[in-house]
């Protein structure tokens, strides 16, 4: 079992990058405090989907919202696949799947992002123009506190946090903007 002192460096690891200088590591870091002091939770996320929900019945959603044609397979049948579009009506694929904890009970999610009609030529369906999107797409999708851009390791990285949930988002490649939601109060007390 990890001590509570040392959750934050859980969180900062599990990002999968390490925060490069003080100053980023003190906003993100006073950031969390603050946002967990208040003793918030926003466990919904998208789609019906929240953070707590057990796998089967995440399983058993996503297969009504299958159903409904809703949301469909995503690549390689690896996650689930949302459409939605952008102000300039451009299909962007969204694709998610938990990051099972305990085999069943999910505290994060692994998104990613990417313009549906994505090619190496078409320059405005590149990932930097969608990742200076997002700020506008999750404001609207959460409302609450406005998303603050760092540097990490040379990358911009997007950090959405309202109470216990904190979204990640960074650049993967030319195509896909990746997402990690967390459940920041189970990370503090796992």
């Amino acid at each position: 079992m990890m001590e509570r002192s040392n959750w934050s460096i859980l969180l900062i690891s599990m990002t999968l990058f390490a925060i490069s200088g003080c100053e980023s590591a003190d906003k993100l870091n006073s950031a969390i405090e603050k946002e967990l002091a208040r003793g918030v939770r926003y466990d919904s996320l998208f789609l019906g989907v929240y953070m707590g929900m057990e796998l089967q019945e995440f399983y058993d959603h996503c297969w009504k919202l299958n159903k409904q044609g809703i949301v469909k397979e995503g690549p390689e049948n690896m996650s689930v696949q949302y459409f939605f579009k952008d102000s300039l009506d451009n299909p962007i694929a969204f694709n998610f799947y938990p990051d099972m904890q305990e085999g069943k009970i999910i505290h994060r999610y692994n998104t990613s992002f990417y313009y549906y009609g994505w090619a190496p030529w078409n320059k405005h369906l590149q990932s930097d123009k969608l990742f200076e999107m997002l700020t506008a797409i999750l404001m609207e999708w959460y409302g609450g506190n406005e998303p603050f851009t760092q540097v990490k390791d040379g990358k911009k990285h997007l950090y959405k946090i309202d109470g216990n949930r904190m979204i990640d988002i960074f650049i993967n490649n030319d195509r896909i903007v990746v997402a990690l939601y967390s459940d920041l109060f189970y990370f503090k007390n796992p």
